[in-house]
């Protein structure tokens, strides 16, 4: 992971007396994340809305909930959870590889209120001002990177093609769920499909390719093919990696076409040939050693999961609902507390970690796999469908916790190495 190293200013107070050094005091929170580090806020922010949309299932099922809360869940988990670690991720990383100005204090705040805003609005139920703030969010946002895009000193991996197009599908699934949401519109039902794919699926999976195919080389210790030197030209080979990325995302794309259509089996297939293709090219995780600690561990388990959850709905389509979840649970959401877990551990002078065993990886590797199996088989089970729905909510979050307790404390700390 890209390091973030705190410079702090040394300086000594002489009050005539006693002169103190102020270059032992450690930085403070808030400091760090102005130094240009918004994932120390997002990433605990993203946490607590992880757990806030998840638990909506034990609340509704113990009867705190009147609403059937499928929606709000679905939003909270895709905008909220999701989307603040895909923004604080992109706001540490970006500004460095570009070598552009970072994201600051008062930018980082905003993106939270922001964040806690749409998902209030969501859990109160306001689905279409929950949508409408985080499509103004995520365009401001995505505004601002470009404005300082025009001042980099570096090309971006090839592989950020796929990071436009999953930040691109956000922007309009969100707005063709706005659209569709008003019956003045008229837009067909097909619509409000393609909305949730690109949305659900499209704003995550393509980003997850693309940051993948330069960060996941470096948890199995592989030569890393989108690793090109500092250059404001294209360097050789970079128009090949993109125009490869690219192909795999248009695939991605139409895949939500033909679902969309009602080509089940055709949009799904497709799907998970993208992505298999794009990762056995890109990230040849067959070829890395199995020793590279639990972090690699639950990174082969989350990139596994990606394509079998689109392989088995390819297979057995009429449980869609119950195997995506193999998606959600296992992949996105596991990959995103793994690949967090190494942004925190790298940013806080504890890169030694890396390969080593850690428990609370594991634990979450357990209990994010016993949700998923929990969540997948509730539908084969009508009798006990919807207490597994809470049984599966209740280990996702015991999971979350554990992981949240044993790492998060260390967005507190600077990078000492």
């Amino acid at each position: 992971m890209i390091q973030i190293k705190a410079r702090i200013g040394r300086s000594r107070y002489n009050d005539g007396v006693n002169s103190v050094s102020l270059a032992a005091r450690p930085p403070s929170f808030l400091s760090l994340v102005a130094a240009g580090e918004p994932f120390r806020l997002l990433f605990p922010l993203g946490t607590l809305l992880g757990l806030v949309g998840v638990l909506l299932w034990p609340a509704w099922f113990y009867g705190g909930l009147e609403a059937w809360p499928v929606v709000p869940h679905a939003r909270i988990m895709i905008q909220g959870f999701l989307g603040s670690f895909v923004v604080g991720f992109l706001g540490t990383a970006l500004p460095r590889m570009l070598e552009v100005p970072k994201i600051g204090l008062i930018v980082s705040g905003t993106l939270a209120a922001g964040l806690l805003l749409l998902s209030g609005l969501h859990l109160a139920g306001q689905v279409i001002a929950g949508d409408v703030v985080f499509l103004l969010l995520l365009g401001g946002y995505l505004g601002l990177l470009a404005g300082r895009f025009r001042h980099r000193r570096d090309t971006p991996p090839p592989g950020f093609v796929l990071v436009a197009l999953g930040m691109a599908c956000g922007l309009a699934g969100t707005l063709l769920l706005i659209l569709t949401a008003l019956p003045e519109t008229g837009l067909q039902p097909a619509a409000h499909t393609l909305g949730r794919l690109l949305l659900y699926q499209g704003f995550l999976l393509l980003p997850i390719m693309g940051i993948g195919a330069f960060l996941l080389p470096r948890f199995f210790g592989l030569p890393n093919r989108h690793d090109f030197p500092e250059s404001l030209r294209l360097p050789p080979g970079w128009l090949r990696r993109a125009g490869f990325a690219g192909a795999c995302g248009a695939v991605v794309l139409l895949s939500f076409g033909f679902e969309a259509a009602g080509w089940f089996r055709t949009g799904y297939g497709l799907r998970a040939a993208a992505v298999l293709a794009y990762f056995f090219r890109e990230v040849p995780v067959h070829q890395a050693r199995f020793s590279r600690g639990s972090l690699a561990f639950a990174l082969r388990l989350a990139l596994f999961s990606i394509p079998l959850g689109y392989a088995a709905m390819a297979f057995a389509p009429v449980w869609q609902g119950a195997l995506i979840h193999i998606v959600f649970v296992t992949g996105f959401s596991l990959l995103t507390f793994t690949v967090a877990s190494r942004v925190i551990l790298g940013h806080s002078g504890q890169s030694e970690l890396f390969v080593r065993r850690l428990v609370p990886v594991l634990a979450l590797t357990v209990l994010l796999t016993a949700a998923m199996l929990t969540r997948v088989t509730a539908d084969w089970m009508p009798d006990l469908r919807l207490s597994h729905y809470a049984y599966a909510a209740l280990a996702w979050a015991a999971g979350v916790v554990v992981w949240a307790v044993a790492i998060l404390p260390s967005v507190r700390r600077p990078d000492e190495a």
